[in-house]
């Protein structure tokens, strides 16, 4: 599956929006209230797609549709208060490829009138996706898209958050598309999987599972340092080896965790869905990419790529899940200008630029990008550093006409002036030279 483009009409800020996307990897920057994360729910919806008629009824609830609360409201004053009126229809349309089939498109809407999503402008993909879903039953099964979508919340679980439903059949191919758009990680799950491999090796004399391996060795590569990965049943925990320092999950950084979930997820989606191209047994020569990674597609949406991790890890985390998963589409959102110099052309879109899709951005410093991509004015100082030399630079410009400043003013930017040297204990050679300059001014005028 893949997305090229999607056209919104009247979902939450949008009145009318058109955005085009990189066939491997997209990253939408701009400011608070922009619309980044708004912009992932609309793929959501079009993504959704897929679980309107659910090939398995335990994923009844699991797809995503457009909510009440997603209609775009426009405000209107009406005698002492402002009031609000829906704006519809609510439409969110998408061009891509499903299957072996390209240039599809089909929309989701909510009419002039209705109240729920209608599918009616769907019904030659959804078909489509039946067939792919009947591929299950056939000699020659088809391989399904990874779909998902993380929050910039994802590794935390609510405790109101219902359980994950369990049945007593074996592991089935549908459990990867179960609450694929709930937007966290269920940590609890991750390690049940792990457990299970951990188990299921001991009919294979101690040997783990290809499925197992392919997992294990998309999160070393997505790791830094990092050396082994396994599951300890003494812990009754997954356990990662960095620099050859075992560590329980349970102790990793916060950061550790996040991007071990996260590639770990993915992966497991991708055996889950798309077993029949792992071998009977697997063997790994540390460059060749197995088939399984190589083949399977999909579109993985991720909130603030970058929450929890260090700049350096910043800078390889996009190259790190392009060459892992290098069929998926994935599309994030991020205020890091370390990812943004660390993408390809055509992989950003800046909501915040009128010519949003042809930013120039390749082998720029971190203070251009700042400047320049997200808007941050002088990025080399902190903006007390900014309010100090703004201030100084007023009061000395004062100084300089003092015989033709109005007295009030000249002591209202001296006034501020000192007011932001309070925060810096190191200007005292400053406060000096300002200090002759008032004396000098002060002399010249006979005081």
């Amino acid at each position: 599956m893949r997305i090229d483009r999607l056209e919104i009409v009247n979902f939450k800020k949008f009145e009318q929006y058109t955005l085009d996307l990189h066939p491997q990897f997209t990253l939408l920057v701009g400011d608070n209230g922009s619309g980044k994360t708004s912009l992932l729910d609309a793929l959501a919806i079009a993504a959704g797609i897929w679980l309107v008629n659910p090939p398995d009824s335990t994923l009844s609830n699991s797809g995503r549709n457009i909510l009440p609360q997603e209609i775009r409201l426009e405000a209107n004053k009406s005698g002492d208060r402002t009031q609000f009126v829906e704006c519809k229809p609510v439409q969110i349309r998408a061009m891509g490829s499903i299957g072996d089939r390209n240039d599809v498109s089909w929309m989701r809407q909510i009419g002039a009138s209705g109240s729920r999503t209608s599918n009616a402008e769907a019904k030659a993909v959804l078909q489509i996706i039946a067939q792919l879903c009947e591929s299950e039953h056939s000699e020659t099964p088809i391989s399904l898209p990874v779909i998902a979508y993380y929050g910039a919340g994802r590794a935390w679980l609510p405790s109101n958050s219902r359980e994950r439903r369990t049945t007593k059949s074996k592991s089935r191919r549908w459990d990867a598309f179960y609450d694929c758009f709930d937007e966290r990680i269920r940590l609890p799950d991750l390690q049940n999987w792990f457990k299970n491999e951990a188990i299921a090796a001991v009919s294979r004399h101690g040997r783990m599972r290809p499925g197992y391996e392919v997992v294990k060795l998309a999160v070393l590569r997505c790791i830094p340092e990092a050396d082994d990965f396994w599951y300890d049943p003494d812990l009754n925990e997954i356990v990662l080896e960095i620099a050859h320092n075992p560590q329980p999950f349970s102790n990793l950084s916060a950061g550790q965790k996040s991007i071990v979930a996260l590639i770990a997820d993915i992966a497991i989606k991708a055996v889950t869905l798309n077993a029949f191209l792992l071998p009977e047994e697997l063997e790994l020569d540390g460059e060749t990419l197995p088939l399984l990674l190589q083949e399977t597609s999909g579109l993985v949406l991720i909130d603030e790529l970058d929450v929890h991790l260090h700049p350096k890890w910043q800078r390889r985390i996009v190259d790190t899940l392009k060459t892992t998963f290098p069929s998926i589409q994935f599309v994030c959102t991020s205020h890091s200008p370390f990812i943004i110099q660390s993408l390809g052309p055509g992989e950003l879109i800046g909501l915040d630029s009128e010519d949003r899709q042809s930013l120039e951005y390749e082998n720029r410093s971190i203070e251009d990008i700042a400047e320049t991509i997200q808007f941050v004015e002088v990025p080399q100082q902190s903006l007390k550093a900014r309010e100090l030399a703004e201030a100084t630079e007023r009061y000395f410009e004062l100084l300089q006409q003092a015989d033709s400043t109005p007295s009030e003013q000249l002591a209202e930017a001296e006034v501020a002036y000192r007011q932001a040297a309070e925060r810096f204990s190191n200007t005292p050679g400053l406060t000096a030279l300002l200090k002759l300059e008032a004396m000098a001014k002060a002399q010249e005028n006979g005081e």
